[in-house]
């Protein structure tokens, strides 16, 4: 009973903000090695920060590295991605000034102007924002159990999609009509639904994401050296490679998300500690099918980084 009890508790997620951390200085050799990954990047990665006492939206440019802060705000901010043309974010906002990432319910989803800064609300009760190809939709899910389509014009929804269970983290192919998602609840499995209902199942883990030309799949799942690893997932002929395993004490991997390019991936990690917003998570960039070895290190901060997001200009 007392093990149930536990186990309960734990889906809950921290009842409580973590602590803000510190800065960590970064070595001479580390700092070279970013210098010269990045010296030839143009572009920006967006990520949720509690660096400031609590989760803030915040942006790092390239090449310069400077760190700023998006946004300012009492309550939860995570979730951030970054418009197709590079000039608006979306992410989700708790409804109270502090909510566990573990429950889907009280958010809201945002739009920011990355030029202006300005903030404006696009739906209530809605959590985990991604884009259509065009960037004229939004999709979100909402009370854990909706899959939603919002335009942006006309402020309209559509419910794409509806389950029992949790759908965590949908990502939808507006190319092919199909939800990549994990499905949390009564099953639990990563898989590709169609929205008739029928779905293909690709396995365990979470976190599953389409590449932006829909030929493949990646998701977080065990077997790495920190438990995680990335792996890459082939819909044609469904086979699943480990795509990157992180070397070093950094390599408990989260948050996996492909450049606009696709030559480039942000991807967190912890050394201990698992819960996404209260773990010390940091934030690292890779350039796509290079050897583990090439990853850089981005943040240097003991606080919690989650939930990058990565644009690059094709200039």
């Amino acid at each position: 009973l007392l093990g149930y009890q536990y186990r309960k508790i734990k889906k809950l997620g921290s009842l409580s903000a973590p602590s803000k951390g510190k800065k960590i200085e970064i070595s001479k050799s580390q700092k070279s090695k970013l210098l010269s990954f990045t010296k030839e990047l143009k572009g920006y990665i967006v990520w949720s920060s509690n660096r400031y006492g609590n989760h803030d939206i915040l942006m790092m440019s390239f090449p310069d590295l400077f760190i700023s802060r998006l946004t300012n705000h009492s309550h939860t901010e995570t979730y951030p991605r970054i418009s197709p043309d590079g000039k608006n974010v979306v992410f989700c906002r708790s409804q109270i000034p502090w909510v566990s990432q573990r429950d889907y319910i009280p958010w809201d989803v945002y739009l920011l102007d990355i030029k202006t800064k300005e903030v404006s609300l696009v739906a209530k009760n809605a959590n985990t924002p991604t884009w259509s190809n065009d960037g004229k939709k939004v999709y979100f899910q909402r009370r854990g159990f909706e899959f939603i389509e919002h335009d942006l014009e006309t402020k309209k929804e559509k419910v794409l999609f509806k389950n029992e269970n949790y759908l965590e983290t949908p990502h939808y192919s507006n190319k092919l009509n199909k939800m990549a998602v994990t499905i949390r609840g009564r099953k639990r499995m990563t898989a590709v639904y169609s929205l008739d209902g029928k779905f293909i199942r690709v396995g365990g883990g979470c976190q599953l994401t389409w590449a932006h030309d829909y030929s493949y799949l990646y998701f977080i799942d065990h077997g790495g050296m920190g438990q995680n690893a990335l792996y890459k997932y082939l819909p044609n002929t469904q086979k699943i490679i480990k795509w990157l395993d992180l070397l070093g004490s950094y390599s408990h991997e989260y948050f996996p998300k492909l450049s606009n390019t696709s030559d480039f991936l942000v991807i967190g990690a912890s050394s201990l500690g698992h819960e996404h917003d209260t773990a010390d998570y940091e934030i690292f960039l890779w350039e796509v099918d290079s050897k583990a070895d090439s990853v850089v290190r981005i943040t240097y901060h003991t606080g919690n980084d989650c939930w990058p997001d990565i644009f690059l200009s094709l200039d």
